[in-house]
Protein backbone atom coordinates (compact mmCIF):
# COMPACT_ATOMS: atom_id res chain seq x y z
CA UNK A 1 0.00 0.00 0.00
CA UNK A 2 2.83 2.35 0.63
CA UNK A 3 4.32 1.94 -2.40
CA UNK A 4 1.16 2.59 -4.16
CA UNK A 5 0.74 5.31 -2.37
CA UNK A 6 3.60 6.62 -3.50
CA UNK A 7 3.50 6.12 -6.80
CA UNK A 8 0.07 8.05 -7.06
CA UNK A 9 1.46 10.71 -5.28
CA UNK A 10 4.52 10.97 -7.93
CA UNK A 11 2.09 9.99 -11.11
CA UNK A 12 -0.16 13.57 -10.20
CA UNK A 13 2.97 15.31 -9.05
CA UNK A 14 1.14 15.95 -5.42
CA UNK A 15 4.12 18.20 -3.07
CA UNK A 16 2.34 18.69 0.29
CA UNK A 17 0.69 16.25 3.35
CA UNK A 18 -2.03 14.19 1.93
CA UNK A 19 -3.05 10.48 2.72
CA UNK A 20 -3.97 7.83 0.31
CA UNK A 21 -6.54 5.50 1.73
CA UNK A 22 -7.70 1.88 0.43
CA UNK A 23 -9.89 -0.73 1.35
CA UNK A 24 -9.13 -3.87 2.11
CA UNK A 25 -10.95 -7.13 1.33
CA UNK A 26 -10.92 -10.46 3.01
CA UNK A 27 -8.18 -12.05 0.86
CA UNK A 28 -6.08 -9.11 1.91
CA UNK A 29 -6.30 -7.11 -1.85
CA UNK A 30 -6.31 -3.74 -1.06
CA UNK A 31 -8.30 -0.98 -3.50
CA UNK A 32 -7.99 2.60 -3.64
CA UNK A 33 -10.74 4.80 -2.06
CA UNK A 34 -9.86 8.25 -1.81
CA UNK A 35 -6.93 10.49 -1.48
CA UNK A 36 -7.33 13.53 1.20
CA UNK A 37 -5.28 16.46 0.67
CA UNK A 38 -5.04 17.55 4.24
CA UNK A 39 -3.72 16.22 7.45
CA UNK A 40 -6.25 13.38 8.48
CA UNK A 41 -7.64 13.58 12.25
CA UNK A 42 -5.22 10.43 12.73
CA UNK A 43 -2.10 12.20 12.01
CA UNK A 44 -1.45 11.64 16.20
CA UNK A 45 -0.40 8.32 15.21
CA UNK A 46 1.87 9.33 12.89
CA UNK A 47 3.78 11.70 14.48
CA UNK A 48 3.82 9.63 17.90
CA UNK A 49 5.37 6.34 16.07
CA UNK A 50 7.76 8.54 13.83
CA UNK A 51 8.33 11.20 16.22
CA UNK A 52 7.56 13.67 13.34
CA UNK A 53 5.35 16.92 13.42
CA UNK A 54 3.42 16.72 10.49
CA UNK A 55 1.43 19.97 10.79
CA UNK A 56 4.81 21.56 11.02
CA UNK A 57 6.10 19.76 7.87
CA UNK A 58 2.98 20.63 5.97
CA UNK A 59 3.16 24.39 7.06
CA UNK A 60 6.68 24.21 5.84
CA UNK A 61 5.78 22.70 2.62
CA UNK A 62 3.29 25.62 2.40
CA UNK A 63 5.64 27.82 2.83
CA UNK A 64 7.87 26.74 -0.16
CA UNK A 65 10.13 24.67 2.12
CA UNK A 66 11.20 21.49 0.61
CA UNK A 67 11.14 18.32 3.06
CA UNK A 68 14.72 17.62 4.81
CA UNK A 69 14.12 14.35 4.96
CA UNK A 70 13.27 11.16 2.42
CA UNK A 71 11.04 8.23 2.49
CA UNK A 72 13.43 5.93 3.46
CA UNK A 73 14.35 8.47 6.58
CA UNK A 74 11.36 7.51 8.18
CA UNK A 75 11.65 5.20 11.32
CA UNK A 76 8.89 3.86 12.80
CA UNK A 77 9.26 3.13 16.39
CA UNK A 78 6.41 1.47 18.94
CA UNK A 79 2.54 1.28 18.61
CA UNK A 80 0.20 3.59 18.79
CA UNK A 81 -4.02 3.06 18.89
CA UNK A 82 -6.29 6.58 18.99
CA UNK A 83 -9.75 7.22 20.03
CA UNK A 84 -12.22 9.33 19.64
CA UNK A 85 -14.50 10.42 22.44
CA UNK A 86 -17.48 11.45 21.60
CA UNK A 87 -20.77 13.03 23.28
CA UNK A 88 -23.03 9.78 22.59
CA UNK A 89 -25.04 7.42 24.25
CA UNK A 90 -23.00 4.18 24.05
CA UNK A 91 -26.00 1.56 23.43
CA UNK A 92 -27.81 4.08 21.00
CA UNK A 93 -25.34 6.08 19.20
CA UNK A 94 -27.57 9.04 19.74
CA UNK A 95 -25.68 12.49 20.15
CA UNK A 96 -25.59 13.56 24.20
CA UNK A 97 -25.88 17.39 24.09
CA UNK A 98 -25.46 19.09 27.71
CA UNK A 99 -22.97 20.56 29.57
CA UNK A 100 -20.05 18.88 30.87
CA UNK A 101 -20.10 19.08 35.02
CA UNK A 102 -17.19 17.34 35.46
CA UNK A 103 -13.78 16.78 32.39
CA UNK A 104 -10.18 15.15 34.00
CA UNK A 105 -8.24 13.75 31.34
CA UNK A 106 -5.91 11.37 31.77
CA UNK A 107 -2.15 12.14 32.00
CA UNK A 108 0.90 9.65 31.32
CA UNK A 109 4.43 10.28 28.95
CA UNK A 110 2.82 7.67 26.74
CA UNK A 111 -0.91 9.57 26.60
CA UNK A 112 -2.07 11.97 24.10
CA UNK A 113 -5.65 14.26 24.45
CA UNK A 114 -6.68 16.79 21.69
CA UNK A 115 -9.39 18.75 22.77
CA UNK A 116 -10.74 22.35 23.33
CA UNK A 117 -12.94 20.96 25.87
CA UNK A 118 -12.99 21.68 29.85
CA UNK A 119 -15.41 21.35 32.47
CA UNK A 120 -18.39 23.89 32.21
CA UNK A 121 -18.13 23.41 28.11
CA UNK A 122 -21.82 22.88 25.97
CA UNK A 123 -21.82 19.90 23.72
CA UNK A 124 -24.80 21.35 20.78
CA UNK A 125 -27.11 18.72 18.58
CA UNK A 126 -26.03 21.08 15.90
CA UNK A 127 -22.31 19.93 15.35
CA UNK A 128 -20.07 16.75 15.75
CA UNK A 129 -20.26 15.64 19.24
CA UNK A 130 -16.41 14.28 19.48
CA UNK A 131 -15.11 16.07 22.65
CA UNK A 132 -11.33 14.77 22.01
CA UNK A 133 -8.84 12.23 20.17
CA UNK A 134 -7.24 10.36 23.16
CA UNK A 135 -4.02 8.78 21.93
CA UNK A 136 -1.92 5.45 23.59
CA UNK A 137 1.37 4.76 22.80
CA UNK A 138 3.61 1.62 23.86
CA UNK A 139 6.99 -0.59 22.77
CA UNK A 140 3.89 -3.00 20.89
CA UNK A 141 0.60 -3.56 20.44
CA UNK A 142 0.03 -5.06 23.68
CA UNK A 143 1.15 -2.17 26.00
CA UNK A 144 -0.66 0.44 23.72
CA UNK A 145 -3.76 -1.15 24.65
CA UNK A 146 -2.55 -2.17 28.10
CA UNK A 147 -2.33 2.22 28.17
CA UNK A 148 -4.78 2.94 26.63
CA UNK A 149 -7.03 0.80 29.24
CA UNK A 150 -5.51 2.99 31.71
CA UNK A 151 -5.93 6.35 30.21
CA UNK A 152 -9.65 5.22 29.79
CA UNK A 153 -10.57 4.59 33.26
CA UNK A 154 -8.80 7.66 34.38
CA UNK A 155 -10.81 9.53 31.88
CA UNK A 156 -13.75 11.76 33.93
CA UNK A 157 -16.46 13.07 31.62
CA UNK A 158 -19.89 14.38 33.64
CA UNK A 159 -23.22 15.80 32.75
CA UNK A 160 -23.08 14.18 29.55
CA UNK A 161 -23.11 10.61 28.45
CA UNK A 162 -20.03 9.33 25.96
CA UNK A 163 -18.81 6.16 23.90
CA UNK A 164 -16.33 5.76 26.70
CA UNK A 165 -17.76 2.59 28.10
CA UNK A 166 -18.54 1.11 24.73
CA UNK A 167 -14.52 2.11 24.01
CA UNK A 168 -13.49 -0.17 27.15
CA UNK A 169 -15.61 -2.97 26.11
CA UNK A 170 -14.12 -2.87 22.54
CA UNK A 171 -10.36 -2.85 23.75
CA UNK A 172 -11.47 -6.10 25.52
CA UNK A 173 -12.73 -7.96 22.67
CA UNK A 174 -10.52 -10.84 21.70
CA UNK A 175 -11.00 -9.85 18.08
CA UNK A 176 -9.46 -6.23 19.20
CA UNK A 177 -6.86 -7.21 20.98
CA UNK A 178 -4.97 -9.69 17.98
CA UNK A 179 -5.90 -6.95 15.56
CA UNK A 180 -8.86 -9.40 13.83
CA UNK A 181 -10.79 -6.18 12.83
CA UNK A 182 -12.91 -4.69 9.80
CA UNK A 183 -15.64 -2.31 9.35
CA UNK A 184 -18.17 -4.64 11.27
CA UNK A 185 -16.78 -5.19 14.19
CA UNK A 186 -19.48 -2.63 15.44
CA UNK A 187 -22.11 -4.95 14.52
CA UNK A 188 -20.64 -8.00 14.59
CA UNK A 189 -18.92 -7.81 18.85
CA UNK A 190 -20.18 -4.78 20.41
CA UNK A 191 -23.82 -4.82 19.57
CA UNK A 192 -24.63 -8.46 20.57
CA UNK A 193 -23.06 -7.47 23.91
CA UNK A 194 -25.35 -4.17 24.78
CA UNK A 195 -28.59 -5.94 23.45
Amino acid sequence: MGEAAIKAVKEIGYTNAGTIEFLVDENEQFYFLEMNTRIQVEHAITEEITGLDIVKMQIDIANGEKLRLDQNDLEIQGHSIEVRIYAEDPVTFFPSPGEITVYEEPAAKYIRVESSIEQGSKITPFYDPMISKLIATGNNRNEAISRLNDALQNYKIEGIKTNIPMLKEVIHHEHFISGNTTTDFVEEHYLPIVK
